[in-house]
């Protein structure tokens, strides 16, 4: 538009989000004279050529209105969708997927690249669809979250960490497949199952799958909690 001032430019959206500063970039396009048609997704516009040229049929929300539009030119902008491989990392690294199949971060404002799954981190395009300027902010704020933790001389880990009892563990793995956060492991030559204290954030989804009660928590065992009631209740 900014070339050619006289060329006809229409664009047709079902929804559009223009936030930040890229606000700024939507309101020079339309002092240009760009032009901003909404459809409804169930009735997308239909694109044939008559006369030998092409013609656009829509219905212009929110009226339902009918319009035509001659075009010299149709350019469809690519979908972002999330990678098909997203559901099968993401039982990998017990991290959550948002409805749309993208990761889902621990806290939109206060973790933003973090998972609630401790040394696992998201940016880019796993995330949501963005802009490549937003992929690589995101990217170093990632890097420094790593380097955060790499140059730690040492970890602190949650004092309430899930223990195993490897007399009364049979190795079923129940535990394993119930550890949101990936702290549980099986150790095949112990024939017993063991913890990864650093990954443990002390859920308890452990301790409550056990079926032989070989998963205790600290400071939540059951003699203690058992002491508990029985203060709270003479």
């Amino acid at each position: 538009k900014t070339l050619d001032p006289s060329t006809p430019v229409t664009i047709l959206y079902r929804d559009l989000r223009s936030y930040g500063f890229r606000e700024r970039v939507y309101r020079q396009a339309r002092d240009l004279g760009v032009r901003f048609l909404q459809y409804a997704p169930e009735a997308p516009p239909e694109v044939g050529i008559h006369d030998s040229r092409l013609r656009v049929q829509l219905r212009v929300q929110p009226e339902g209105m009918p319009v035509e539009l001659s075009a010299g030119r149709v350019v469809l902008s690519t979908g972002i969708d999330p990678n098909p491989e997203n559901p099968r990392l993401s039982r990998l690294l017990k991290v959550p997927l948002t409805r749309d199949g993208f990761f889902l971060e621990a806290h939109a404002k206060l973790r933003p690249v973090d998972f609630a799954a401790e040394g696992v981190f998201v940016c880019g395009l796993a995330h949501s669809p963005r802009a490549i300027e937003e992929s690589m902010e995101q990217a170093r704020a990632a890097a420094v979250r790593v380097v955060g933790l790499l140059s730690k001389p040492s970890l602190w880990s949650t004092p309430i960490v899930a223990t195993v009892n490897p007399r009364l563990c049979s190795a079923c793995g129940v535990c394993v497949e119930s550890c949101p956060f990936g702290a549980r492991q099986l150790d095949l030559e112990r024939g017993c199952a063991e913890v990864i204290e650093v990954l443990c954030q002390g859920c308890g989804a452990c301790v409550a799958a056990c079926p032989n009660k070989a998963s205790q928590q600290r400071g939540f065992a059951f003699r203690e909690i058992a002491q508990m009631v029985e203060v709270a209740i003479p």
